[in-house]
């Protein structure tokens, strides 16, 4: 058993590590998608996330949130922020499953992920923005009921995507 998850926490990490190459490679073709594409691809996404959602315990933590009001004005207005929150659900959340069913799932919001960066042009920084930082206090500091909760909130992130784009000139 504890082989298996082993195994599979390779395979999800091999599968994140090939599609974070495959954005650095095309990360100089910058052209936006289509704004219809791209809420479609939310549209499928908010789908799997209610079936991911269903294969996981529920969120028992109902006095602690990872997004927050402030951060949603953050991700309305600023690259950076949406960067870093994306990166986060990648790397911290999506890292850490362990199922082979979700590859399918993360495939698919990095695909959104990296249409999106094409759209929004964003000078780069190393340095990580606080609320950030906080969050991801938040989400370790809950342990394993952490990946619970951010995805628990995922519907929350792609309704932020959603207004993002209906807001894009």
């Amino acid at each position: 058993m504890q082989g298996n998850c082993i195994l599979t926490s390779g395979l999800l990490f091999a599968t994140l590590s090939l599609a974070i190459a495959k954005h650095k490679q095309s990360s100089f073709a910058k052209s936006c998608h289509p704004r219809g594409t791209l809420s479609q691809a939310v549209d499928m996404l908010y789908v799997k996330t209610a079936r991911l959602k269903a294969t996981i315990p529920e969120d028992s933590i109902k006095n602690i949130r990872l997004l927050k009001k402030k951060s949603k004005k953050l991700f309305m207005k600023n690259c950076r922020f949406q960067e870093q929150l994306l990166s986060f659900f990648m790397e911290d959340v999506f890292g850490q499953l362990q199922v082979r069913k979700e590859i399918q799932f993360v495939e698919e919001f990095h695909s959104l992920r990296q249409k999106l960066s094409r759209c929004i042009s964003c000078a780069s920084s190393a340095r990580e923005m606080k609320s950030i930082t906080r969050m991801k206090r938040t989400f370790y500091g809950i342990g394993n009921r952490g990946i619970y909760k951010a995805i628990n909130e995922l519907d929350i992130l792609l309704s932020w995507i959603k207004q993002f784009l209906e807001n894009i000139k």
